[in-house]
């Protein structure tokens, strides 16, 4: 397998998990609106915030793993460099817009990785950092198709090979709530207290 074959399956990899945890992310904080599923949520609101918290943290790495410049990691420089000298002139016009629309998300995902999930601040607190980064569910959203289609784009026109990302992360979380609360039993609440939710996010 050449090395621009083994970049693109990797990056459809992490990109089809990024997409993923992402949907399933946004299950969970969608469901906390949910009046039925109040009373497990509060049951078990320790799990849940580490479940949540898990799959952010999960999905912010996956997203910085993709965009980082390093050389000896599959992210999508590597894999644009790899095609150098068989990117046409049309394409490398499709990247640089997709690119251009993606640099201040990138920004911010850098601050989150950089501060709070890769690594923890000494003179910023989780606050301030979500202040700072200022990213919203839409842009995650965003970023995540903007980078796929990045992949698309030089596996079509490059390696003249079709990529999909078709893996949803939705109806599995939907199907745990549906589970749990079809349950008729009365629970008590347990470890009662907001869940944490990144700020802005």
């Amino acid at each position: 397998m050449d090395d621009s074959t083994r970049l693109r399956q990797g990056l459809c990899r992490l990109l089809t998990q990024a997409e993923i945890d992402f949907e399933m992310w946004q299950a969970m904080r969608d469901e906390k609106g949910n009046k039925k599923f109040q009373g497990k949520l509060n049951r078990y609101s320790r799990f849940y915030i580490a479940a949540e918290n898990a799959l952010f943290n999960s999905l912010i790495i996956i997203l910085y793993k993709t965009v980082e410049n390093r050389r000896d990691t599959i992210n999508i420089n590597s894999y644009k460099k790899s095609l150098s000298g068989n990117i046409s002139e049309d394409t490398q016009l499709a990247l640089s817009e997709t690119e251009k629309r993606i640099k201040p998300l990138v920004t911010k995902i850098c601050i989150l990785r950089n501060n709070i999930v890769g690594h923890q601040s000494v003179s910023l607190d989780a606050g301030d950092v979500y202040d700072k980064a200022d990213l919203w569910v839409s842009e995650i959203s965003q970023l995540i198709s903007d980078l796929q289609e990045l992949v698309y784009i030089l596996a079509k026109d490059v390696q003249d090979t079709h990529v999909t990302f078709n893996l949803k992360g939705t109806q599995s979380f939907k199907n745990l709530v549906d589970d749990l609360t079809c349950e008729q039993t009365n629970v008590g609440v347990t470890n009662s207290r907001p869940l944490f939710v990144p700020h802005n996010v």
